[in-house]
């Protein structure tokens, strides 16, 4: 296979290149599980693995890769692009433009924050920290104990860190009673930073005349206090906008129920004590997510409908 290579290429020592783990484009990242397993993410379009391929073979400064659809060649060093396989054409054609290529990556969580050295990644209110350069294990382990708007705010045994929620802000340490620049952004790989609510449902039904589709699989609703939503279920994933919060009471009483978020007078999801229903019907089928893992989320959202404060 030809493709055009940076003349900076041949001077790597393969030593280091051949380690790759992680390759990052704009949008999505590689990881090399093992030595024939690759799986892409693409965060902005799916919560799970967009392919999976196999490695049928290797180069001096690339990777190749196929899945069922496709054949993808992976550079060795980030002044390479990503190619793919045009069959129509009978050759290879650049599909990505490379980011960063970290040579560690060994972590179940796929929600990554990067520097030019390093990475965090976060998996719920835990948080690593990867400095592929300098060690090829775990560089240290850190709780979120706060957030805000522009920042998640992670602590350690020895130190606290701001994490940037989008890449325009850089990485924060905390240094002498003030905040100081550590790191700079290079890219982030979680479609679900801007949201200030994560509700995670264990299983999903989905209507179907007389009966439901029962899938046993999780499904999210994140929810913005600026009224953005992201819904997540199976390989669907659907943004919109909402401007009105809903305390839901017993028919003729005051009894709180639940509440919702309306898209227009009709439209809406209703949220109960375990479960939700999701009626707009311009976007999705009717349907049930069941089984919230954090009840108390509910409760905070609650709070802020009742008292009319939700939005900021």
């Amino acid at each position: 296979m030809k493709k055009a290579l940076s003349f900076l290429l041949v001077l790597l020592p393969l030593t280091v290149i051949s380690q790759s783990a992680l390759v990052t484009y704009n949008g999505g990242f590689f990881v090399r599980e093992n030595s024939n397993t690759w799986r892409e993410y693409r965060p902005g379009d799916s919560e799970v693995v967009w392919a999976t391929y196999t490695q049928y073979g290797e180069e001096k400064n690339y990777y190749n890769i196929r899945s069922s659809e496709c054949e993808v060649s992976i550079p060795k060093d980030p002044h390479n692009n990503i190619y793919l396989y045009n069959k129509s054409k009978g050759k290879w054609e650049v599909v990505y433009y490379t980011r960063n290529i970290y040579n560690y990556f060994s972590d179940n969580a796929r929600q990554i924050y990067t520097y030019s050295n390093g990475y965090f990644v976060r998996d719920g209110n835990s948080w690593r920290e990867y400095r592929p350069v300098d060690k090829h294990s775990t560089w240290s382990y850190y709780t979120q104990y706060d957030e805000d708007e522009n920042f998640f705010y992670i602590e350690s045994t020895t130190d606290k860190v701001a994490v940037p929620k989008s890449s325009s802000n850089n990485f924060f340490l905390r240094k002498n009673g003030k905040w100081e620049v550590v790191y700079y952004t290079c890219d982030i790989y979680d479609a679900t930073a801007e949201y200030d609510y994560v509700l995670k449902y264990s299983s999903y039904k989905i209507s179907a005349g007389k009966s439901w589709d029962v899938h046993n699989a999780p499904a999210y609703i994140y929810l913005s206090r600026k009224g953005k939503v992201l819904v997540c279920y199976g390989d669907t994933r659907k943004k919109f906008s909402f401007n009105k919060t809903y305390i839901l009471t017993i028919k003729n009483s005051d009894v709180e129920v639940g509440f919702s978020i309306n898209i227009d007078e009709k439209q809406g999801i209703l949220f109960f004590d375990d479960y939700c229903i999701i009626d707009i019907e311009s976007m999705f089928p009717y349907m049930n997510f069941n089984d919230v893992d954090k009840p108390s989320t509910l409760e905070s959202i609650k709070d802020l409908a009742r008292t009319k404060s939700f939005f900021k």
